[in-house]
């Protein structure tokens, strides 16, 4: 269904008013703006009427009216008898002859549908003496029951409006006719009700009477020179004054006989809730209750009218006493005129007495004597608008006493901080002052602002301020002027520049730009040749002290480490300690962890720290040998031990390792039934060649590693648990390189050093490409980087590796969303899912203050977010008020 009002977002400014005078709370507030919430609003206008801004937009159905206008033959307007008091200077014949003027074939009242309306409720009540009855013409008090107090529908009467009723006689009347209906009337509540499913195809458009005049100004029409016409419709009278407040009741009593006492009348929305609360409670006595949200139609939000309310109550007497009167028999239909309501109860989450106290709280009511209940937020208490603030409808900020408390408090800090910026402005004064290098400031015309010092001793000028960089120029005093030079191309620029005293500088100008990147200031900076040059000669010296210490260093440690190996993390440096700490002994030895996080090189480290290691290190990559040859590669074959056997036979790469180390790269891709042969190897150190019937005794150091589960593989029967055991004596896991992020910009400059060297270059890194680098996941590990480093080396132009020479991926990799969430093992899906929802619901409940801004950070409707609550936080998220 469509949305009836809407609000225009740059005309609402913070008034509140319409917060105030919504029967229905149906107004939210977020960010000081207000918003429609459709599936509590009932369309009864008084958010139109009370918004002083004219913020609140209705439907416009001047388009779909003038559509079907155009395309349809047969057209009738069915107006409301209010009419007479929107068009109060004409005679109401004329607005009949405009309306046909514009195109309506017909013109009926909808006073005729009233009437038919009110005989089928008499028939109705006759024999239900002891019922209550609210009456049911007013679609705003209807949606108010059905969205707001459904528990009421068992007393509304179960009849239509009369604009629906007078549709349908006219269908009837025309029965078999492509008929088009439009409605023309002062409410707002009515283009909702034409869309009821439960009365489809009735009422094609409802127009308010400010389309209306709209429509006639399209059009051209002048209703002073319209035609006098009357209307098309069956005759009616008491109809008349259905638009009045107490109207259904006049007309009602003319048919049925009631009592004062038991009918009551009441045409405003306060007096609407405190019968429907009078009935709940069970302190209401009467029969037959005419309910209108307004004081009658002839107030309804849309009637634009310069009359009074008691000059509308005359024109319609005076309207009704002006038809003619005549003799004339209403016609009988055998139409089916009742309805039926429905629960459209939208519930907002109740919060807890802490909640609501923790809100109060916010704006420093803590007491019930600080809770002014002063209104200016638009709810009568309080309490009310904590409760609202906790359901998403309202905001804290609303409070207008909390607001001026809050701004003395900001004053007061505007105070501080004028004096801290005025302490800093100091500072910064200070701190130029007290430059090495020479400053001056312009702005963008070159004016002088600014200087040090060390700049006026620089460059010999005496004064404190210059007139503008341009008469420093024209003087010689400096040239070429860094500002000059700046403001003409708008980028920073670097040169030597001179001075009449013959010094030569290093000029660096800097151009600071506005919102609209014009040159708002120049910043310059000069520092002495001479002085920069001494300044070289020490880095140079201290650099070669630096070297020299690295290289006694590396002396030191050269038992320790080697040329292959960079540690700079905790995570590495203890992989390596233990890893040290193992190679001593012959224990077998299983590395875990990723491909290409240097398994390989550890196992080269503890071979090398080994008393094994001037004896051969033998590597076998399980994975990469087929698995019809991979037994003849380890365990060798004697002559003829297959077709295509060397004559003389051939020693198996384990037999090779004999006294040295054998590392088994891949170990979980050996498949089954050699696992069996090598863990006899590993139990009694002996192996039997392929066709060979005599043991050889082999002493052999086993290193083992794998990027797999082999524990997992184990319980899958994919290797065998005896092997993994012995395996898996001392276990070291390498940490992957994401996990060992300072370790990577040293082996950055590792492999940048080889591929240097290798391709005879000179390339460096930019720090934003050292940062990319730092923060990319590297899924591949080291071995990833060390191709990239290669690839970037050998495709860079210049010498400076920048962001522009760096693949795609890793530029999209720094704005990756799976950072947020860290993954260390593998669960069911269904378990995981469940798992990060819980998580995030925790969060957000802890985080946000209302569900609907819980809604709105996960990006869900507010009933999902209230229903993850119930299944993970707390059984009553709901609380029916």
């Amino acid at each position: 269904m469509q949305d009836i009002i809407s609000i225009s977002q740059n005309k609402c400014k913070q008034c509140y008013s319409c917060v105030r005078n919504c029967p229905a709370k149906a107004v939210q507030i977020e960010s000081g703006q207000a918003k429609i919430i459709h599936s509590r609003c009932i369309n009864c206008g008084k958010c139109i009427k009370s918004c002083p801004q004219e913020a609140k937009i209705v439907l416009d159905s001047k388009g779909k009216t003038l559509n079907i206008l155009k395309e349809n033959d047969t057209v009738i307007a069915c107006i409301a008898p209010s009419f007479v008091v929107s068009f109060h200077k004409y005679n109401y014949k004329k607005i009949i002859g405009a309306l046909k003027e514009v195109g309506f074939s017909e013109v009926w009242e909808v006073a005729v549908g009233a009437e038919y309306v009110i005989e089928a409720i008499s028939q109705y009540i006759k024999n239900k003496e002891n019922n209550l009855f609210l009456s049911s013409p007013c679609p705003a008090f209807i949606s108010l029951i059905e969205k707001h107090y459904p528990e009421m529908i068992k007393y509304l009467l179960p009849f239509v409006s009369p604009m629906i009723a007078t549709g349908k006689i006219i269908r009837e009347m025309h029965k078999g006719k492509d008929v088009k209906i439009v409605f023309i009337g002062p409410c707002v509540a009515k283009k909702c009700e034409a869309l009821e499913p439960q009365f489809n195809g009735i009422i094609d458009s409802v127009l308010t009477f400010d389309e209306l005049k709209d429509i006639f100004k399209i059009k051209g029409v002048n209703i002073e020179k319209a035609k006098e016409m009357d209307f098309d419709s069956i005759y009616c009278d008491e109809g008349k004054l259905f638009p009045l407040s107490g109207g259904l009741l006049r007309n009602l009593k003319s048919l049925y006989n009631l009592n004062e006492s038991e009918y009551v009348v009441i045409d405003n929305d306060k007096d609407c809730i405190e019968l429907i609360n009078a009935i709940k409670d069970g302190k209401f006595k009467g029969k037959f209750v005419d309910v209108l949200m307004c004081r009658g139609c002839i107030d309804g939000p849309k009637i634009d009218s310069s009359l009074n309310y008691y000059e509308r109550i005359n024109k319609i007497y005076e309207y009704k006493n002006s038809t003619k009167k005549i003799n004339k028999h209403k016609v009988k239909l055998r139409l089916d005129f009742t309805r039926h309501y429905s629960n459209k109860r939208s519930i907002l989450p109740y919060p807890t007495e802490s909640e609501i106290q923790r809100v109060l709280n916010m704006t420093n009511k803590f007491t019930k004597e600080d809770e002014l209940n002063c209104g200016a937020c638009g709810y009568n208490t309080c309490r009310e608008k904590a409760i609202a603030v906790l359901q998403g409808i309202a905001e804290v900020d609303m409070c207008l006493p909390y607001l001026i408390s809050k701004k003395s408090k900001l004053v007061e800090q505007l105070s501080e901080t004028l004096k801290e910026t005025k302490n800093l402005k100091d500072e910064l004064e200070a701190v130029i002052e007290s430059s090495y290098d020479g400053l001056v400031v312009t702005d963008g015309n070159g004016r002088i602002l600014k200087t040090n010092s060390a700049w006026r001793k620089m460059v010999g000028y005496k004064t404190k301020k210059e007139e503008s960089v341009k008469d420093m120029e024209n003087k010689n005093i400096i040239f070429p002027s860094a500002t000059l030079l700046v403001l003409k191309e708008k980028r920073r620029i670097s040169f030597i520049q001179y001075a009449h005293n013959d010094k030569e500088y290093l000029a660096t100008a800097t151009p600071i730009f506005d919102n609209d990147s014009s040159v708002k200031m120049v910043v310059t900076n000069i520092r002495d040749i001479d002085e920069l040059n001494r300044l070289r000669e020490q880095i140079e010296e201290t650099r070669k002290l630096q070297k020299y210490h690295k290289e006694t260093k590396r002396i030191k440690y050269k038992d320790y480490y080697n040329e292959n190996i960079v540690v700079n993390s905790i995570e590495f440096g203890e992989v390596l300690g233990l890893a040290s700490s193992v190679a001593k002994v012959d224990s077998t030895v299983l590395i875990l962890g990723e491909s290409g996080v240097g398994k390989e090189i550890v196992a080269n480290f503890i071979h090398n720290l080994s008393i094994r290691k001037d004896k051969p290190f033998i590597k076998i990559n399980c994975g990469a040998i087929p698995e019809n040859l991979i037994e003849s590669e380890l365990f060798g074959y004697e002559t003829g031990a297959f077709t295509g056997a060397k004559k003389k036979g051939k020693p198996g790469l384990i037999e090779l390792a004999d006294e040295g180390t054998l590392f088994l790269d891949e170990i979980g891709e050996l498949p089954l039934n050699l696992q069996v042969k090598l863990l006899r190897v590993i139990q009694e150190r002996k192996i039997m060649r392929i066709g060979g019937i005599k043991e050889k005794y082999v002493d052999v150091r086993i290193i083992a590693a794998t990027n797999r589960d082999l524990y997992k593989m184990v319980q899958r029967g994919e290797f065998r648990a005896d092997l993994y055991y012995r395996l898996n004596v001392v276990p070291i896991e390498i940490p992957p390189l994401r996990k060992r992020k300072t370790d990577i910009l040293p082996l950055c400059y590792h492999f940048l050093d080889i591929f240097n060297s290798k391709y005879r270059c000179n390339k460096r890194l930019s720090k934003s490409v050292e940062k990319i680098l730092e923060d990319y996941n590297w899924p591949g590990n080291v071995r990833e980087l060390e191709n990239l480093i290669e690839r970037v080396v050998v495709t860079t132009p210049g010498d400076i590796i920048d962001v522009k020479d760096l693949p795609m991926f890793l530029l999209e990799n720094t704005n990756d969303g799976s950072k947020k969430i860290d993954i260390e093992g593998i669960m069911p899906l269904r378990e995981a899912v469940e798992l990060v929802e819980k998580k995030l619901i925790k969060r957000a409940y802890k985080q946000c203050k209302s569900t609907y801004e819980m809604a709105k950070v996960l990006g869900v409707n507010q009933s999902t977010v209230v229903r993850k609550i119930q299944k993970y936080i707390k059984s009553n998220a709901l609380k029916h008020d």
